[in-house]
């Protein structure tokens, strides 16, 4: 069976630039993609198995359609890295929205899938915040139609947050 192809780093760099993702979700994407391999790096020590060229390519291409998708910026980034002959990057990156725990089929299952989503969330505007502030943040931009989905999407993603470091982050 051949080895999955993973882009490196360059790669997606390479790819961001030439379809002109904008330099502040650049900026995102790179935080989060420090942040997720920190997280691997703690998880490794726990003897936890992480893919973390999947996972880096997959923070650093995770908002790839976040400008141009007209449904769910993930799931089309998904379709998008597919096309580009990265499946298993395509789908780490199509299971990292919040708006995906609707689907049984979207939810973050694997360790990359998981790390990718809490990363995400973990990344404000240029630097690492508390899921706290961050769904504090949500909540106003978006102003969901529905609190009581927020609610059970900030229980998820602090369940992810106790599985992956062991801690919950307060706001500082």
């Amino acid at each position: 069976m051949p080895k999955p192809k993973i882009p490196s780093e360059s790669e997606c760099m390479e790819l961001m630039t030439e379809i002109g993702l904008a330099s502040a979700v650049i900026h995102h994407s790179i935080i989060v993609q420090k942040l997720v391999l920190e997280l691997a790096d703690d998880l490794e020590k726990r003897g936890v198995k992480v893919n973390k060229p999947l996972v880096s390519a997959a923070a650093l291409l995770h908002d790839i359609m976040k400008l141009d998708a007209e449904v769910c910026h993930g799931i089309e980034g998904g379709d998008f890295l597919r096309k580009k002959g990265w499946p298993e990057v395509a789908a780490v990156v199509e299971k990292h929205c919040l708006i995906n725990l609707e689907d049984p089929g979207l939810v973050p299952r694997t360790t990359e899938e998981k790390l990718l989503m809490y990363a995400d969330l973990r990344v404000g505007t240029g630097k690492v915040i508390s899921l706290d502030e961050r769904f504090d943040y949500i909540k106003q931009r978006y102003a969901p139609k529905d609190p009581s989905k927020l609610g059970e999407y900030k229980a998820f993603a602090k369940q992810l947050e106790w599985e992956l470091t062991g801690k919950i982050h307060k706001k500082e």
